[in-house]
């Protein structure tokens, strides 16, 4: 094994909140976001809840279940074995208050108590049930433990605040330092284990002490004290067993000697599954040389087993799984090796869009040969721990592989495993997404077989833990190749291909109204029309607005008329107000505003236009008026959410005016142009012989000019803005009026412009 550095997987020591509780070395993970990698293939169908941690994921651990703090870890587990010990004479709840709740004086107290009944007690303390447990020895080597315990406590349960380093107040003493104070506790401990008679609670002080020596840095002295005292921790495996085993590997991977450390903690792994997870992260071997010297320590083929199963997780889960399989066919540990090695092999057939399993696709690569072959070798053979499981990932992996004879397997999964709904539901997702890959566009009988078993898949009732959502993904993207030459098909499984309103096409919108309106559809025409999700009316509102912004009213009214929700459209802002500042925020919350909505807006722009050729010595005021509609519906105006459809959002252009980038915006689209607005100020203007109402006209004519000239800052140009033809026009002429003065006060650009600045 080749020798790296893996940053997820860096040993450290998590430490308990008291001493009685401590847990093992751990493993440092820096964590992820997302789940597991594009699959469609459920691990969980070997029913085993001990390896589900295990499963290939994003994260360190399945689902996210990673933990960084494991101190509480064993207080369950603690107070049980102490009940035993006590056979179930002192209630738990008051055994839980002793060991974590009572301080220290309070443990003395009941000490001097039960050697001398007449000393006295608090009210709390006099109603513990250990005072009345017959036998008083076991009592007291129960409460002279705890005591010594939680004089360790502050040496074992030590954190330096990980902010001390920048604020001196937090900075707290180190304890361990204290290197003289440590070895008078370690005298104590070791010459309390002559004191009492229960291996209980001798093992219970061995671990404390070989706590004590990995805290204070001497490990030689706790790997000696470990080995002198394994027969004691043998002698009733208790969690001190595993725990003391824990420290004791910790000590050897201090010392690099990294063999003797990953034998231990596969001991734990093993055998402990209270500490599987801590005991696995701990886990590290760092060269082949290493790997051999551990596997040569392994006493019997299940620590060689349960050694290529970590293995297997940590690096290389096939390579293990042969090794396993060779060593026991039957074992257990092998289900494990097998679903990992195929979510390995689904990592790497498909690829996805967005790099988190949403959208897979298959990607250019060929399964493993050999992967393949072992597998359904195996299946073929028979005799393993879970055959049916053998079988599913054959026929999965048969499929992947383009292997004609994948389904005989999954067959004999379904009928190995009649009762089991995963495994079921499975062998059904699976030739699901067989007969889409295989099946061919506009195939009556293959719509028929499918459109049943697609709304299945759709469906919300499925087994726990079948990976429905990048199965459904997957084959949406698959109908979508297919279904390519199929506009109405295709746009229901692609969707509609733009969010730019000028990109859709009215021939497909109108296709899409024809499709919803079908009256003889398929299943599949019905499963086809549910992922597009858009109703008629959705798509009559997208065409309405696309006619709106093709400045062709009319037929905008007459589309909206068809839609039942034609007065659904409640506009932010008043379209027709303008002011020397834009701003859509006062506009919306300004209370004598006067509302539109898209449809009132647009037969108001018809009553305008109407009105300006009927009356033309009064145009002047219905061109303003137009102008206003035609810049408030652009996004620099007040009422661009005119724009916003289920389809095509709030619009384009959602930038920062004057960026660092100097964005081009495409002023062709009608969303970004105020070319319009600027043709119907200048009528206005022309249209007119009262100089303010003019100087309004020109002034709005240079804002136009002005967004014209932001949507395509050249790349070059260093200021904020550039003055135009109608900012010199309004210092020429209109310098006299009002509106002018109106402007120097409100328009820093034009102040800077008047100004010569």
């Amino acid at each position: 094994m080749k020798k790296r550095t893996l940053k997820r997987f860096i040993p450290f020591l998590v430490i308990s909140a008291v001493t009685v509780i401590a847990a093992i070395v751990m493993a440092c993970v820096d964590i992820d976001t997302g789940n597991y990698p594009a699959s469609m293939f459920a691990p969980e169908t070997i029913h085993s809840t001990k390896y589900y941690p295990f499963f290939r994921s994003f994260y360190p651990l399945y689902e996210n279940n990673y933990k960084v703090d494991y101190r509480d870890d064993f207080n369950a587990i603690n107070i049980t074995e102490w009940d035993g010990y006590f056979t179930r004479g002192v209630k738990q709840s008051d055994l839980e208050q002793i060991i974590y709740k009572y301080r220290l004086g309070e443990i003395d107290t009941l000490i001097f108590n039960i050697k001398k009944p007449e000393f006295p007690l608090t009210a709390t303390l006099k109603s513990n049930s250990i005072l009345s447990f017959n036998d008083k020895r076991t009592a007291l080597d129960f409460l002279f433990y705890i005591g010594f315990a939680k004089r360790c406590e502050k040496y074992a349960t030590y954190v330096p605040d990980p902010w001390a380093d920048y604020d001196e107040d937090k900075k707290t003493p180190n304890p361990r330092e204290d290197k003289q104070a440590m070895a008078t506790l370690e005298e104590g401990g070791v010459k309390q284990i002559t004191n009492v008679n229960s291996d209980f609670v001798k093992q219970r002080y061995v671990f404390q002490l070989i706590r004590l020596y990995y805290m204070s840095g001497d490990y030689d002295k706790c790997i000696e004290f470990y080995n002198q005292q394994q027969n004691m921790l043998e002698a009733n495996a208790t969690s001190m067993k595993y725990r003391s085993m824990g420290y004791a590997a910790a000590a050897y991977h201090k010392q690099k000697k990294y063999g003797n450390a990953d034998y231990l903690y596969s001991l734990i792994y093993g055998q402990y599954d209270s500490m599987k997870v801590s005991a696995y992260f701990s886990f590290h071997p760092q060269e082949e040389s290493d790997w051999n010297q551990t596997l040569s320590m392994a006493k019997t083929p299940q620590e060689k087993i349960t050694l290529w199963q970590m293995l297997g997780i940590y690096k290389d889960a096939f390579r293990a799984m042969k090794e396993i399989y060779a060593i026991d066919p039957k074992s257990e540990m092998l289900d494990l090796m097998l679903v990992r090695t195929v979510s390995k092999v689904e990592e790497q057939q498909f690829t996805e869009d967005d790099g988190w399993g949403y959208n897979p696709r298959f990607a250019d690569t060929v399964v493993n040969n050999e992967v393949v072959s072992f597998i359904t070798k195996a299946a073929d053979k028979g005799g393993t721990h879970l055959p049916y499981e053998w079988d599913l990932a054959a026929g999965y992996i048969g499929w992947l592989a383009h292997d004609k004879s994948f389904d005989k397997y999954l067959a004999k999964a379904e009928k190995e495993m009649p009762g089991d709904s995963l495994v079921q539901a499975q062998v059904r997702l699976i030739r699901l997404l067989a007969k889409v890959q295989a099946g061919k566009a506009d195939d009556e009988k293959f719509e028929r077989e499918v459109a049943d078993e697609l709304f299945w898949l759709r469906s919300e009732k499925h087994a726990d833990y079948l990976r429905t959502q990048s199965a459904y993904n997957m084959i949406i993207g698959m109908l979508g190749k297919k279904y390519c030459n199929d506009i109405q098909k295709a746009t229901c499984f692609n969707g509609i291909p733009a969010d730019s309103m000028d990109a859709i096409s009215n021939v497909l919108l109108d296709k899409m109204i024809e499709y919803i309106d079908k009256p003889r559809k398929t299943k599949f025409d019905e499963f086809a029309l549910s992922v597009f999700a858009l109703q008629k009316s959705d798509l009559i509102d997208v065409e309405a607005v696309k006619l709106l912004y093709q400045y062709d009213f009319e037929g905008a009214l007459a589309k909206l008329n068809e839609s039942p929700f034609k007065y659904d459209s409640p506009l932010n802002a008043d379209p027709f107000a303008i002011h020397v500042k834009d701003c859509h925020d006062c506009d919306a919350e300004d209370a004598k505003k006067v509302s539109y909505n898209r449809y009132s807006f647009v037969q108001r722009m018809i009553d305008l236009q109407q009105d300006a050729e009927k009356s033309p010595g009064n145009a002047a005021n219905d061109y303003f008026l137009l102008a206003n509609g035609y810049y408030n519906m652009t996004y620099f105006g007040n009422s661009r959410d005119m724009y916003a459809t289920v389809r095509t959002g709030m619009g384009t252009a959602s930038w920062d005016l004057i960026s660092v980038e100097k964005p081009q915006i495409d002023t062709n689209i009608a969303y970004n142009n105020c070319g319009l607005a600027l043709e119907y100020y200048l009528k206005a203007m022309n249209a007119s012989k009262d100089a303010e109402f003019e100087a309004k006209c020109c002034f709005m004519a240079a804002k136009c000019e002005q967004n014209t000239f932001f949507c395509n800052i050249p790349k070059d140009y260093k200021g904020d803005f550039k003055s135009g033809e109608y900012f010199r026009e309004l210092k020429k002429n209109f310098s006299n009026t009002k509106y002018y003065q109106e402007i120097i006060n409100e328009c820093g650009y034009f102040k800077l412009f008047a100004e010569n600045k």
